[in-house]
């Protein structure tokens, strides 16, 4: 597997193109009119700040408050709404240009960047209750499959396998689940690293076929034994294994309370002393830029149905412990990457 040699930072590009979603989200907080609701107006005609919990926003516009939430975060990472004690006001930026009776208002210049298209298209609807609802198959197509490993080249592999390296267990390890490993470009990669070891990739069934097409003539394709499976269903993932490995999979059973039974079945799959790795999107960035894109992936996966894109390093450490686990060691984010990814390693203890 060819990985590349990086000589610059994927982020700098990644951060200004998140940033063409950003007429989007000013303009559906102009249609719902939520600056108007953070405005009084008083007798001389100026505005006195009148703050909201995100429960009266929420009441007030009638929309749905995990995008809501979602949504009034990114309006307070470009700085036109504030956070103080768990309630909402408007800044001076958003008071003097954004609210209608003002003499300085500019809506209507406003309203003429119309931003990218995408996702973000749907926000108003979103916001309306008029939620989808995430099916997950757009996982199910070569091209996706093609697209997410060339997205892993642009830092995050690389930062991933410098890791690995640097745990002693892992050369000592023989047999691998690469959870959720879509054509398993993550197994290639380390399989490179250690001669010793094979490779067991879990995904639904649709994944796998298209995998085993377009890695027929990979190296060590012999070494990968692709299983197609559903989690949903309560199909199993298999014994035996020394290393397991998960990326950008866990977010859903942290946001939903469900990661120590989950975690739980996987160390049962596990050798004791076995190697757990996962490599994720977690809550915190290293930059103000960073911060930004962060926020926007977060309402972009609300608006596509999903309940979250992030799962914080102690509720993935709490979760582990309470399964087994011990013998952390972290990767923390770095600002090169294109999202705040953190890679954890843990041991089986018990």
């Amino acid at each position: 597997m060819n990985i590349p040699t990086l000589n610059s930072h994927y982020s700098k590009l990644n951060n200004l193109l998140y940033l063409s979603y950003i007429p989007k989200v000013i303009n559906a907080a102009i249609e719902i009119k939520l600056f108007e609701i953070l405005a009084q107006k008083d007798n001389r005609l100026t505005y006195s700040k009148h703050d909201y919990t995100l429960e009266t926003i929420v009441e007030k516009l009638g929309t749905e408050i995990a995008i809501t939430e979602a949504f009034l975060n990114v309006l307070e990472k470009i700085g036109l709404v504030s956070l103080e004690n768990n309630t909402y006001s408007m800044t001076p930026l958003a008071k003097e240009y954004l609210v209608q009776s003002s003499e300085a208002c500019q809506i209507n210049s406003i309203r003429q960047f119309d931003g990218s298209r995408g996702p973000f298209d749907e926000l108003l609807h979103a916001l309306k209750w008029e939620t989808q609802t995430f099916e997950g198959k757009m996982w199910n197509t070569k091209e996706s499959s093609i697209n997410m490993e060339q997205k892993m080249k642009a830092g995050t592999l690389q930062g991933v396998v410098s890791f690995i390296r640097s745990i002693p267990e892992f050369n000592t390890c023989t047999k691998m689940c690469d959870l959720a490993g879509n054509t398993g470009y993550f197994s290639y990669a380390f399989l490179q690293e250690n001669k010793k070891m094979q490779s067991h990739v879990y995904d639904l069934p649709e994944v796998c076929q298209n995998a085993k097409e377009l890695k027929q003539d990979e190296e060590n394709f012999n070494r990968v034994t692709y299983h197609g499976f559903d989690i949903k269903s309560n199909d199993d993932f298999g014994q035996g294994y020394d290393f397991f490995f998960v990326s950008h999979y866990l977010y859903e059973y942290g946001a939903k309370g469900q990661l120590v039974d989950l975690l739980k079945k996987i160390s049962k799959s596990m050798k004791p002393g076995g190697l757990f790795v996962s490599n994720h999107i977690c809550d915190k960035a290293m930059d103000t830029q960073s911060e930004l894109t962060l926020a926007l992936v977060e309402l972009h996966t609300r608006i596509v149905g999903y309940p979250t894109h992030q799962l914080p390093e102690m509720v993935l450490i709490e979760a582990l412990r309470e399964a087994g686990f011990g013998h952390f060691r972290i990767q923390q984010p770095d600002s090169g990457h294109a999202f705040p990814t953190m890679v954890l390693a843990a041991i089986k203890e018990r």
